[in-house]
This record gives C-alpha cells, structure tokens and sequence, in this order.
C-alpha cells in the first residue's frame, strides 16, 4: 500500500497528468464565480472528451472542477451576496457582511485556508479509511440517513438569527416547496394543479437564483447605493495584508475547523446526502457550540470557517465511496464514476486489488487542485482587485449581473418555467428580506425536505413504525438532543448569572 500511495503522486510528474489537473482548477474556478453554472455543467460537457485521453489526465481535469468549483463559488457569495454553488449559500451569511464592513479580505482570507486545509484533511482521512470505509458506509441505511435528515432539520430555528420562530417559520415554509409536485409513494399531485413544469417539482438553481441574487440585487437597484462604500474597500497591499490576517485566524479556532472538517467528511461519505447538507449542520452546529451565537450571520470569522471547512472535506469521503463503492455521494461524483467507466475502470471494492494505485493517484489529485486552486484563488482576490466590484453604483453593476442570474436560471435545464420560477422567488425573497424572514432557513428546508420524505416513506416501508430502533439511528438521535441539551444549559446558566448580577 505504500508502494502505490508513492506511485500514485509520482504519477503527477508527468506534464501532461499535471497539466489538465490545472486546466481543470481553472475551470473550476472560473465556472464557480458565475452564478448557477455550476461545476456539474462544465463536467457534463467535457465528459465525452476523457475518451481516448490518457487515463489520469482526462478523470484528474473532471476530479479537479468537482473539486474546486465551490471555492469560486464562495468568491461572489462573499462579494455579492450572490452564491455561486449550492455549498457556497452557507457562507454568505457571514461573508457579505463582512464585505459591506470593508472586510472582504479576511472572508477571503479565512475562507481559503479553513478550505484548502479542509480538503487535505479529508484526503488524509480518506486514505486513513481506505480499509474500513466499505462496512462503515454500509452500516447506513435509509432508517440512519432519515435521521440525519432529521439532524440537519432541526437547525433550522437555529440559523435564524436572533429570530428563531422566524427561522423555523421559513424553514417549514421550504419543506412545503420541495413537496410541489408527483410523489412517487403514494401517486399524488400536490400542489401541481395539473400543470406538467409542477408535476416535477421545483429545481434548486432558479431557487437560490431568485431567493438571493435577484432578491439581493433588485434591493441593491432600490436603494441607489454601492454594495460597499469606496472609502472603505481595501485595494492593493491593504487588501493582501487582510487577506493574510484572515488566514490567520483560522489557527485561532482549530477545534472548530477540526470537528467542521470531520462532520464534512462523514457526510461526504454518505451516498444521498449531499455538499448542502454539510455546510449547513456544519454552520448550526457551530453557531450552536459558539461562545457568541448572536453574533453568527453579522459578519464574523466563525461563520465562514465552518461552511468552507465542511464544504471542502466532504469531497475526499465522496470520492472515496465514489471510487471503492460504486456510490457516487453526490452529482458530480456520478459524474466522475462516468470518466472512470470511460476509461476502463470499474469502481468498486476490486480497486483495492486492481486499481489501487490510480486509487491513490485520484486522492493526490484531490489534493494538489484543492492547493493549486486555493493559490489561484489568492491571487485573484489579492491582484486583480475584485473588490472593486462591489464599490461601482447600481446602474453599471446591476444589468449585467441580473441578466446572468436569469439567463443561468434558464441554461440549468433549459426551461423557461425556471426563469419564471426565479423570477417569483425574487419576490419572495424581497418581502422575506424586508420582514426579516430567513432565507438560508428556507432553502436548507427546500433541499433536506425532499430527502426527509424519501427516506421516511423507504424506512417505514422496509422495516415498519420502529424503524429508529437500529444503533445508529439512537447515536444520531443522541447527538441531536445533545446539541440542544447544550444550548438550553448555557441559556440556564446565563438567566442564573443575570438573577445573581440583580440581587
């Protein structure tokens, strides 16, 4: 084994294995900063190239955009409010405020390093788990994947800031959207009225078009003033020096990354579950163990280094049972399991036998375009001065942009019911911005809702009303109510210092 693990890096001295790995950052990246694109278009289209390609260099370019993708996208939700990638939704909520403070530097700071880090942390694990990974992910059934739904649910009061019945509102308001549509169970039309665009449910990219791109700009329009005022954005060396100190702060909080990290990882090792999923339970669940929850989603450090830690992580558990199962945790993984049938390559556990240095290869790739793009990142945020984006008045900056969210509303399925769908969710997400609803709760209620009913009709299904009863099923259980113990003690104990401070 560590004859491969040295054969599989090896394998990146040749230029042309090298090569596409960076072609494919690049891509990656530049599909990332636009709005909805998303990295699974770029592979999708460049899929059929992979044939007849040298075996590494051809799966290493897709590996790379799936990789990197989201890290671009974190670059406009920063800057704009405006999320670039699904994972990325997480991590404006404390980065755009930070840029309208004049802060886009540390975001950008912490955000890079808490996900560059992230993703070596979890190709390490993965390679640590390479033996046991197979009867750790078959231990999940739908029961465990129920409640881990369930887990990622119940935060939902938590990301309302401030406003937790507010939070929870939205956040059920969601569920009810992802149930539009044909349920399969039991034959229904709900809320389709007929209509064959309803029939199959709404798509998550024109949602999260409208509810904050759109919504986001047309207040921008409304209100005549730039994202961010001149004479606070920092240019130049002072943008490089914030940048720096928000790489920094990341060391501060190495608990917080760690665990992050982890939750992402197992995640991503969970067929089904999804990038979204793990940066949202991972920003709840440290807004939830956080000295100062209030403070989450004004703009601070903690915000951004828990979404980005999950984000990036989860893609070395995804790989791993992409590769040794044959079950891809994700879209773009099924998209990576399509370059390896291309070329050959059965995955499955025999890549343990017969693959297992290009096993070793791809988990190095993993790394390298998570490195090569974090570098790539630093240099575009620090020297092309993108920050002088968000200081242009409404007039030059707002057309542009809105024609992009809309026409990438469009190009994601080719419908133009989906243009109107992000068109109504930009009211929506006006009136909820203007009273003070929270969006990110209703859209980890749209994308966990359809899941939680798939998984609970399968559960009841296969093994009846006490489905729960399982080993794994009770530690999730546990875990839920342990995150709530906590903060209902630290709630007590603070009511207690406030009656001791008045007597």
């Amino acid at each position: 084994m560590i004859e491969a693990f040295i054969q599989g890096l090896w394998s990146y001295a040749d230029p042309q294995a090298l090569g596409f790995l960076i072609v494919g950052t690049c891509i990656g990246i530049f599909i990332g900063l636009l709005p909805a694109v998303g990295g699974l278009v770029a592979m999708a289209i460049l899929l059929p190239m992979v044939f007849g390609m040298q075996r590494v260099a051809g799966i290493s370019m897709l590996l790379a955009i799936a990789a990197i993708n989201t890290t671009g996208g974190s670059i406009t939700a920063i800057l704009m409010n405006i999320p670039g990638s699904g994972p990325s939704t997480a991590t404006l909520l404390d980065g755009f405020p930070m840029t309208q403070r004049g802060e886009a530097g540390r975001a950008f700071g912490a955000m890079l390093c808490s996900a560059t880090m992230g993703s070596l942390l979890g190709v390490f694990l993965a390679v640590v788990m390479i033996p046991i990974v197979r009867p750790v992910v078959l231990t999940f059934s739908s029961a465990e994947l129920f409640f881990l739904i369930v887990m990622g649910i119940s935060f939902l009061a938590v990301l309302g800031r401030g406003a937790a019945v507010k939070g929870l509102i939205a956040g059920l308001l969601g569920i009810l959207i992802a149930m539009i549509g044909y349920q399969h169970s039991t034959g229904v039309d709900r809320f389709g009225f007929g209509n064959m665009f309803l029939l199959q449910g709404l798509s998550l990219v024109p949602v999260v078009l409208g509810l904050f791109a759109g919504a986001e700009l047309l207040d921008l329009a409304v209100s005549g003033k730039s994202i961010v005022d001149p004479s606070l954005a920092k240019t130049g060396k002072d943008l490089r020096r914030q940048i720096l100190m928000g790489m920094k702060e990341v060391f501060q909080y190495p608990w917080l990354w760690f665990r992050c990290c982890v939750l992402g990882y197992v995640i991503g090792l969970i067929p089904g579950i999804g990038g979204d999923t793990a940066v949202f339970v991972a920003y709840a669940q440290a807004k939830q163990t956080s000295r100062h929850p209030e403070k989450f989603g004004t703009g601070i450090i903690e915000g951004i280094i828990a979404p980005e830690a999950a984000s990036n992580a989860k893609e070395g558990g995804a790989l791993l049972t992409t590769m040794l199962l044959g079950l891809p945790g994700s879209a773009s993984m099924a998209l990576l399991m399509g370059a390896l049938l291309l070329q050959g390559v059965i995955p499955g556990p025999n890549m343990l036998d017969t693959e297992l240095e290009l096993t070793f290869t791809l988990l190095w790739g993993l790394a390298l375009a998570n490195v090569i793009g974090g570098i790539l990142c630093y240099l575009i945020a620090g020297y092309l001065n993108l920050t002088a984006i968000v200081t242009l008045a409404p007039r030059y900056l707002i057309p542009g942009i809105l024609t992009l969210v809309y026409v990438g509303a469009f190009v994601y399925d080719k419908k133009m019911g989906d243009v109107v769908v992000a068109f109504v969710f930009t009211l929506i997400g006006i009136v909820m911005k203007k009273y003070d609803y929270n969006r990110p709760s209703m859209l980890l209620g749209f994308i966990l809702g359809v899941y939680f009913e798939e998984y609970f009709w399968l559960s009841l299904q296969t093994r009846g009303p006490l489905f729960f009863m399982r080993p794994a099923c009770l530690v999730i259980i546990a875990i839920t109510l342990s995150l709530y113990a906590v903060d209902l003690i630290r709630t007590l104990s603070a009511r207690r210092a406030k009656r001791r401070l008045a007597a």
